[in-house]
Order: C-alpha cells, then sequence, then structure tokens
C-alpha cells in the first residue's frame, strides 16, 4: 500500500498530530489514573518523536528527489 501526500496533506498532517499533542498534554493534566497517566506520558512521546523526524531535512536521492518514505509494519507511505 502506498499513501501519496501532497505538500498541502502533508502539512495537514503535521499540524493534526501536533493538535494531538496539544490535547494529550491537557488530558494527561485532567487524568487522576496514574496508570492512564503513564501511557499517555508515553503516547505524547512517541507523538513528539515524529513530529521532529517529520521536520527533519531529507537527503534526496536522484529517482526520489523530495519525497519521504515512511514503513509502517509492510505498509509503505510515501509522502
Amino acid at each position: 500500500m502506498a499513501l501519496e501526500l501532497s505538500g498541502e496533506d502533508f502539512s495537514l498532517l503535521k499540524r493534526v498530530l501536533e493538535r494531538y499533542v496539544s490535547d494529550l498534554r491537557m488530558e494527561i493534566a485532567d487524568t487522576d489514573n496514574a496508570g492512564w497517566r503513564k501511557d499517555m506520558h508515553a503516547d505524547e512521546d512517541r507523538a513528539k518523536q515524529l513530529l521532529a523526524r517529520l521536520a527533519e531535512p531529507q537527503a534526496s536521492d536522484e529517482d526520489d528527489a523530495g519525497q519521504l518514505e515512511i514503513v509502517v509494519r509492510g505498509y509503505v507511505i510515501r509522502l
């Protein structure tokens, strides 16, 4: 499966992930259950890592100039 995103769609993906992190911070602050809070902190850390990786400049190959590939358990998403 390949998913090709336009630059506009890629930007939307990043904004959605940024909003998720922001909303998750509020959920963490409002959660009394220590187990849920721990899980949400782990989710927040992973989401922030994803955002950092999406922001990294990509080395361009001659064949794939300007493309980013994300492989998710057997799926390839080309951005």
